[in-house]
């Protein structure tokens, strides 16, 4: 059963629709993910659950309650912003207490909660350290602290660790997505990273133009895309031209070389989609198929080693793990691409 439900929603801001027939249902404890480029109505959706934006059509639900008139501040959700948003005038210790004070909670109450959401980000020894005083990943600690000490309902976070480091970024994360665990509380992501949202969370919304693409888990996001967006937004893709031979038996022509799909196919001239960790040099019994080409160039990815290699008009990405005994062909070298039926994606 849903506990966030958003039904035909639309957004106008005059004559431009920034959100268009968005309907959505959320599970509770679920963690969900927007994720799409900027423009495409990630963080306006989440306004209006929020209830900083209203709905120009449709309506949106929380536990089974018509919520598209109450005021933010009656809906139960707490917000995550980009920017951190703390009052600087403020210790983290009153940061944190704010919005308790504001709702009437009593002294000995907001000092318990106050001290356990210090526990749960770990940073009881910042209690009076000011905004100023701290890292940019501390702060945003202290962001969620604040959210979550009135015990919302849902959680939203708006590309909470845009403005980070990589490195900070992906321990935050982390620790984002266990306090999550730990609270069981309904969560929703906005992100144009992929990665974050990949591995994050229980579902993806891939949204483009104010429209979802596809919802789905990361699983089938990534594995299973719906359409040739999707497909190209996430992750790297290697998308070639193809005809189709035998549209029945999924026989394909790849600059002139011939390519077996897992199945039946549409016909006419198609897009063959191969994901580059699913490419491998020279020929193994489980690689059906095989394309001839030029190695081009070698660009080393830390752990990955990506080799470019040229197919006619077109160059292909192989993806390879970096070991000590990693024995490539040097540039300029034939190759041969291998890979089986089932990393052939095609669509019209």
């Amino acid at each position: 059963m849903a506990f966030l439900e958003m039904k035909n929603l639309v957004k106008c801001f005059g004559a431009a629709t920034a959100v268009e027939n968005f309907s959505l249902e959320i599970r509770e404890g679920e963690f969900m993910s927007f994720l799409g480029g900027s423009g495409c109505g990630k963080t306006t959706t989440l306004r209006m659950i929020a209830g900083f934006e209203q709905p120009t059509e449709g309506s949106i639900r929380i536990g089974g309650a018509e919520v598209s008139n109450l005021p933010a501040n009656k809906r139960g959700v707490g917000m995550v912003f980009q920017n951190y948003a703390l009052f600087p005038n403020m210790t983290v210790h009153k940061n944190i207490a704010f919005g308790l004070m504001v709702m009437g909670w009593k002294t000995a109450d907001i000092e318990h909660r106050v001290e356990e959401m210090l526990a749960l980000i770990h940073m009881e020894e910042f209690r009076e350290r000011y905004p100023h005083q701290m890292s940019g990943g501390q702060q945003q600690r202290v962001a969620l602290a604040r959210a979550l000490a009135p015990k919302p309902k849902i959680l939203l976070l708006d590309e909470p660790l845009s403005a980070l480091d990589a490195k900070i970024r992906t321990r935050l994360r982390e620790e984002i997505r266990a306090i999550q665990r730990q609270m069981g509380i309904t969560t929703v992501y906005v992100t144009h990273d992929q990665e974050e949202a990949l591995s994050l969370s229980d579902r993806i919304v891939v949204m483009r133009a104010g429209k979802i693409e596809q919802v789905g888990t990361p699983f089938e996001i990534y594995n299973r895309p719906a359409n040739a967006f999707v497909a190209s937004f996430i992750g790297t893709l290697n998308i070639l031209d193809a005809h189709v031979v035998d549209a029945q038996r999924g026989q394909l022509l790849v600059e002139g070389q011939e390519v077996m799909a897992c199945g039946p196919v549409p016909s006419g001239q198609v897009k063959l989609s191969l994901r580059p960790e699913m490419l491998s040099l020279g020929t193994h019994p489980s690689n059906e198929n095989q394309l001839r080409g030029q190695l081009s160039n070698v660009i080393f990815l830390g752990s990955i080693v990506r080799l470019v290699i040229g197919t006619g008009s077109r160059e292909i990405f192989l993806d390879t793990f970096n070991t000590p005994k990693l024995e490539l062909p040097s540039v300029g070298s034939p190759v041969s691409i291998g890979f089986p039926r089932e990393a052939c994606l095609v669509m019209e």
